[in-house]
């Protein structure tokens, strides 16, 4: 159908258009997006979606491009907020509504005043009105888009970069722009459960978020165990089908009313591996025990000064050295045994062995990541010829550290064990 009326050129376009709109053929879709930690619904993304009489359903991958190609988007945006926000004003709760803006709109000359009126005159309060900007439309005027993001974000307008990390990423340009909202795109979301490169992307993705106070959207969640993973990676928004699929503003208001909404949060918590990174190294660096983390080829990765000394070295000396590196003979074999041991148990292994002249109570712990594969072991050292009471509560105090590790429960992309996210020694 469009096909032929795009072979009669622009007015024809602009013609069938019109009549779309009028008589409702066009109309705007509402997909929830949810708090992935508490479950609340804090806002929709509003979607256009086409029933024509007679072609029935004209996907948004058909008629989008044809919109811009005939420079009708405008037309289109306009009756998503006119037809959305009017029916949004009286519903209940702080949630937010979000927009798609076109690389024109983007750039155009005085359109944040335009937006901002067209929202005011339907009522719904321009603090949660909020547009999503893809990376690739940011190419064409750089000094455009940054003006116009930069009004919008002083209005009190919220601006999220969509798609994130499939179209022309730069870091530069993501702390430069004023992105309140950062959405991972759904390629590196779905199946990220049992793909650990997708997780890895996601976790870094999210980490990066958190560090520079944006709020971060996951697209495309799908299941409740990729929802699951990204809890565990402190992602703030998820959206997809396991939310629910875009639907009309009546099913929109009863899901408000059956998942009560939330107002947001201005900064999102950071728990990112940067904030996480400085306090490891702080606990690494006061812990009264030695603190270790080794990976599947038994190489030290992290290791404090106090466990570095048993082999009278500094930490930064240990790190990177195999245990066949810094031990031999019958104490190599008692270490590699601990390990192996604790490869296959959940359990803690807590054993005493000699080396040189040190007398010493080694903790070893399978370090897991967010869906179980091992991906190195957790060491936790003390002389036993301390005196007995000083020792007890050395140890009592490194298994506590163990088993309630207050920040860092949700480091992105490992946990320890299967009760906890995080035992002492990982990194």
């Amino acid at each position: 159908m469009l096909s032929e009326v795009n072979s009669q050129g622009a007015d024809a376009v602009s013609a069938r258009l019109a009549f779309a709109l009028q008589n409702g053929h066009i109309w705007p879709a509402f997909q929830p997006i949810v708090d992935i930690q508490s479950g609340g619904l804090r806002g929709f993304e509003v979607l256009a979606r086409w029933t024509d009489p007679q072609a029935g359903e004209i996907s948004p991958a058909t008629f989008i491009p044809f919109l811009e190609q005939h420079d009708q988007i405008d037309k289109l945006f306009n009756h998503l907020v006119y037809s959305a926000c009017p029916a949004a004003a009286d519903w209940p709760g702080q949630f937010f509504l979000a927009f798609n803006l076109s690389p024109k709109q983007l750039v155009g000359k005085g359109f944040p005043v335009e937006l901002a009126e067209t929202v005011q005159s339907t009522g719904f309060p321009l603090a949660r009105f909020q547009v999503e900007v893809t990376e690739s439309s940011l190419i064409s005027d750089v000094e455009g888009a940054y003006a116009n993001l930069n009004e919008l974000d002083d209005m009190g307008i919220k601006v999220a970069i969509d798609d994130f990390g499939t179209g022309y990423s730069s870091l530069a340009r993501l702390e430069a722009f004023p992105f309140r909202k950062l959405k991972i795109d759904a390629c590196f979301v779905r199946g990220l459960d049992r793909d650990r490169s997708k997780r890895r992307i996601a976790a870094a993705i999210i980490g990066l978020g958190q560090s520079l106070g944006i709020t971060v959207v996951a697209e495309g969640v799908e299941t409740s165990r990729e929802e699951g993973v990204l809890r565990d990676l402190g992602c703030n928004l998820g959206q997809g089908w396991l939310y629910g699929r875009p639907t009309s503003k009546d099913e929109a208001r009863r899901a408000l009313q059956v998942l009560s909404s939330t107002s947001e949060v201005d900064v999102p918590l950071d728990v990112s591996p940067f904030q996480q990174l400085h306090q490891l190294a702080t606990l690494y660096k006061q812990a009264p025990v030695g603190l270790c983390f080794l990976d599947l080829s038994f190489r030290h990765v992290r290791a404090n000064d106090r466990f570095a000394s048993i082999h009278n070295m500094t930490g930064s000396e240990l790190e990177g050295k195999t245990i066949s590196d810094v031990m031999s003979g019958p104490t190599l074999a008692t270490v590699k045994r601990i390990l192996n041991q604790s490869l296959l148990s959940d359990e803690p292994i807590t054993e005493n062995y000699v080396h040189g002249d040190r007398h010493l109570r080694v903790i070893c712990t399978r370090v897991v990541d967010l869906t179980g594969e091992v991906i190195g072991f957790s060491g936790v050292s003390l002389d036993t010829e301390a005196p007995l009471e000083s020792c007890q509560r050395v140890l009592e105090g490194a298994v506590a550290f163990r088993k309630h590790p207050p920040v860092l429960r949700r480091c992105p992309g490992c946990s320890s064990g299967s009760q906890s996210q995080f035992n002492a020694g990982t990194s």
